[in-house]
C-alpha cells in the first residue's frame, strides 16, 4: 500500500482538491483520472498509465443486503438504505462502492473506494448523476440536508434520527456545479441545510452553496471544532464532518446543531444571536494610544490612536508641519513606546530631510536651530542626534524622486516592515499636486487607502492637509470622511500683535470616538525656544477678550 502525501488539483477535470497524491501514483476522485509512476523515475509525464471513469466497468448495484461499515459507524440498515456496496472480499483493493443514479433513477456512475486509505476512482458516466442519494427522497419535503462526501451523507442521516434527507456533491471542489445541475429539486424543499466540512475548501463551498437560493432558505451547519484524539505529533485533531460526530458518539450534539444551524448571511451581515458579536464586545481591547504634547486636545481625542486615521488641516503659512514635528517628538520620547520598541515613520514631502531632522534637535534643545542666527555646535548637535534620533526606531523617508500615491502608500507598508507603528505625514495635498488628473478623486482614493491601512496594518497615522479659502479641504470632502479625527488649525497671520499673531487654535471638528467637537486648545508658539506652548485658562481668557503680553508677562502668566 503506497503513502498518501497530499491533495492538490487536477490536471483533468480542473477540481482544485480532487487529485490525491501518493508515492507511486496519483488518482482523482472527482473525474477518474490515474497516474502510476515509474518506479526509480522522478519524471512522471508521458509514461504513465491514464484511465478514465468511462473506461471502466461499471460495477452494478448489490442485490442482497450489505453489512455495516463498522470502521465508520454506519449501520447496516442505512448502508442498504443507500445501496452502498460493502466489499467483504479480502482478496479485492475495493473497499465501498457508492452508487449514483441519473433523474430517471437509472445507475450511471460509482464512486469506489479503496480498501485501508482515503483514495477514490469513479466508474461510468459521471457527469449524468444527480447528488449522491437524491434518488432515496422524493421532492417538495420539509427539509434537507446537503454535505460533502458520501460517508457523511449516510452518517448525517443517520444521526438525525433517518427522518430527514441527506445529500452529497461529489467534492468541496464540485459543489456549486451539483447544486446547479439539481436547483430545482433541491428548492423544493422548504429547508436546506449545509453542511460542508469545518475547513477553508468546504466552508467556500458552503458560501457558494447558499448563494444559489432565496434569502433566509439556506441554514449553514458549521460543526464546531470538538478534539477527539491526536496525531502521530501529539498534535490535537478536531471534528470536521457529520461521520466525526457518528464516530465519537455526538449524536446529541449534532441534532442540536442541526436544528440551531442559523440562516445564510452574506459577508457583512449578522444576527444578534451570533456569539461572535458578544465576544467581540467581551473580548474588545483598546488600542494603544499615546498622549499628544497638548492636554485640551487628548480631552477631546483620546491620544494618537492605534487603527486611526488623523487630519490636521490649515491654511498655508500656518505652522502644520511645526506641530507634526511636536508631534513626532512626544512619540519619539514616549516611553512606552520605546519599551515596546515600536518605530515611528517620518515623511515630510515638504522639506529636505535635512529640515525635518534638525527640528526634532530644536524641540530636544529648545533652540530654534533652523534659524540661522541661531548659535549651533557640531558637538551640540551630535549630542541632541544621539539622544533622539540615533536608533532604528527612527525611519525618515528621503523623497528624493516619485510622491505617487501608490509609491507612499509602498513607503508606508515597508516602514510598518521595519516597525513603525506611528506614521506622520506631512502633506496629503502635495501628493496629488504631483499627479496629473482629477485632484478631487486622488485625494478620495489616496485618503481611503490611508484609513484601510490604519485598520489592516493597526497603525495610526496623522497626517497634513490643505484648506482653501472657504475653509474646505482643498478639492475634495472625502478625506474628511473617511477620517477618523480631524483638527483645524487657524491662526491670524494679519496680526499687528506678535503675541496674539504667534497663538494659534486648535478645533476638534471630528471625533468618531467620542464625537466631542470645538475648541480643544490654543497654542503659542515661542520664537526664543521654537517651542509649541499650550496657553493656560488664564491666557485663553486674556486673548479671548483681546488682551496681549509681552514676554516677561508671559512667562508670569502661563507658569
Amino acid at each position: 500500500m503506497s503513502k498518501f502525501l497530499h491533495h492538490e488539483g487536477c490536471p483533468e477535470c480542473g477540481s482544485s482538491d480532487g487529485l490525491a497524491i501518493y508515492e507511486d501514483n496519483e488518482n482523482c476522485f472527482v473525474c477518474g483520472y490515474h497516474k502510476n509512476y515509474n518506479n526509480g523515475e522522478d519524471n512522471i509525464s508521458d509514461k504513465h498509465e491514464v484511465r478514465h471513469a468511462a473506461d471502466r466497468h461499471l460495477t452494478p448495484v448489490a442485490q442482497q443486503d450489505q453489512i455495516a461499515i463498522k470502521d465508520r459507524g454506519i449501520s447496516a440498515a442505512t448502508v442498504n438504505k443507500y445501496k452502498v456496496t460493502v466489499n467483504t472480499n479480502p482478496e479485492s483493493p475495493v473497499g465501498h462502492v457508492y452508487p449514483y443514479f441519473d433523474e430517471d433513477g437509472s445507475h450511471v456512475s460509482n464512486k469506489v473506494r479503496r480498501k485501508g486509505e482515503k483514495a477514490f476512482y469513479w466508474e461510468g458516466n459521471v457527469g449524468a448523476g444527480t447528488l449522491f442519494g437524491q434518488q432515496l427522497f422524493p421532492a417538495g419535503g420539509k427539509a434537507i440536508t446537503i454535505v460533502e462526501g458520501e460517508c457523511d451523507a449516510l452518517a448525517g442521516f443517520q444521526l438525525t434520527g433517518s427522518r430527514y434527507p441527506c445529500v452529497s456533491v461529489k467534492s468541496s471542489s464540485e459543489a456549486k456545479k451539483n447544486c446547479v445541475d439539481d436547483l430545482e429539486y433541491l428548492n423544493s424543499f422548504e429547508k436546506i441545510v449545509v453542511c460542508m466540512d469545518n475547513d477553508e475548501p468546504g466552508q467556500k463551498a458552503a458560501n457558494q452553496i447558499a448563494q444559489l437560493f432565496a434569502p433566509g432558505k439556506v441554514h449553514i451547519l458549521k460543526l464546531a471544532k470538538i478534539e477527539i484524539g491526536k496525531d502521530k505529533d501529539d498534535n490535537p485533531i478536531y471534528t470536521k464532518d457529520p461521520n466525526d460526530y457518528l464516530l465519537k458518539g455526538l449524536e446529541k450534539e449534532y441534532v442540536n446543531e442541526w436544528f440551531r444551524a442559523p440562516p445564510y448571511m452574506p459577508d457583512g451581515l449578522k444576527l444578534g444571536t451570533d456569539v461572535d458579536l458578544l465576544d467581540e464586545i467581551i473580548n474588545y481591547k483598546e488600542p494603544e494610544c499615546i498622549p499628544y504634547p497638548w492636554a485640551g486636545l487628548n480631552q477631546k481625542l483620546y491620544g494618537i490612536r492605534l487603527s486611526e486615521l488623523t487630519l490636521f488641516t490649515a491654511d498655508t503659512g500656518i505652522g502644520k508641519t511645526t506641530f507634526m514635528k511636536e508631534i513626532e517628538y512626544a512619540l519619539l520620547q514616549s516611553e512606552e513606546l520605546k519599551e515596546r520598541g515600536y518605530g515611528v515613520g517620518f515623511l515630510h514631502l515638504e522639506e529636505p530631510k535635512r529640515e525635518t531632522l534638525l527640528g526634532m534637535l530644536s524641540i530636544h534643545h529648545n533652540k530654534p536651530y533652523h534659524l540661522p542666527d541661531t548659535p549651533k555646535s557640531a558637538e551640540d548637535l551630535t549630542r541632541a542626534y544621539k539622544e533622539v534620533l540615533d536608533n532604528k526606531r527612527v525611519v525618515v523617508y528621503d523623497h528624493f524622486g516619485s510622491n505617487e500615491i501608490d509609491t507612499i502608500l509602498a513607503k508606508i507598508r515597508h516602514m510598518v516592515a521595519l516597525g513603525c507603528r506611528y506614521i506622520v505625514l506631512d502633506h496629503l495635498s502635495i501628493i496629488v499636486s504631483d499627479q496629473s488628473g482629477d485632484e478631487r478623486k486622488q485625494l478620495d482614493e489616496i485618503s481611503t487607502k490611508l484609513k484601510s491601512l490604519t485598520m489592516n496594518l493597526q497603525i495610526a497615522v496623522v497626517a497634513v492637509i490643505h484648506i482653501n479659502r472657504q475653509g474646505q479641504v482643498r478639492g475634495s470632502a472625502g478625506p474628511e470622511q473617511v477620517s477618523n479625527n480631524v483638527v483645524r488649525l487657524t491662526r491670524d497671520k494679519k496680526e499687528i500683535d506678535e503675541w496674539r499673531r504667534n497663538v494659534t487654535q486648535m478645533d476638534v471638528e471630528k471625533c468618531r470616538l467620542s464625537g466631542r467637537t470645538g475648541p480643544a486648545c490654543w497654542i503659542y508658539y515661542d520664537n526664543e525656544t521654537g517651542r509649541l506652548q499650550e496657553l493656560s485658562p488664564e491666557l485663553v481668557k486674556k486673548y479671548q477678550e483681546g488682551g496681549s503680553l509681552a514676554g516677561d508677562e508671559f512667562e508670569t502668566y502661563n507658569n
